[in-house]
């Protein structure tokens, strides 16, 4: 007799996940308003000349936005065949956006 073994498949469409890829969605739009609303202000200077480009033009928070929904739509495709990678995935950008807004508030508040 046989034995095979069974590999249940992690779900992807599950309470974490997708709280997680809404943190991520979060993370990104909130570090587009803060960028904007800094530089607007004239608290600070965007360092990437794209974004720059973008900021002086008033096309950067809809492309943000429409990125971090193309974002989103990339990893739920993923997410559906490797939800690990997935998972992992919007993990590391969490991790970067988190990193990204406290650097932004660290420069502009610390003198």
């Amino acid at each position: 007799m046989q034995k095979t073994a069974i590999v249940e498949k992690a779900q992807f469409s599950s309470g974490s996940t997708l709280f997680l890829l809404a943190m991520m969605a979060q993370l990104q739009l909130w570090d587009g308003f803060i960028t904007q609303a800094f530089v607007a202000h004239g608290l600070a200077a965007e360092g990437n000349s794209v974004a720059a480009h973008l900021l002086a033009r008033g096309n950067y928070l809809p492309l943000k936005i429409a990125g971090v929904f193309i974002c989103l739509a990339l990893l739920w495709v993923v997410g559906r065949r490797f939800p690990n990678l997935a998972k992992l995935t919007a993990s590391i950008v969490c991790i970067f956006y988190l990193a990204v807004i406290v650097w932004n508030f660290l420069v502009v508040f610390s003198g």
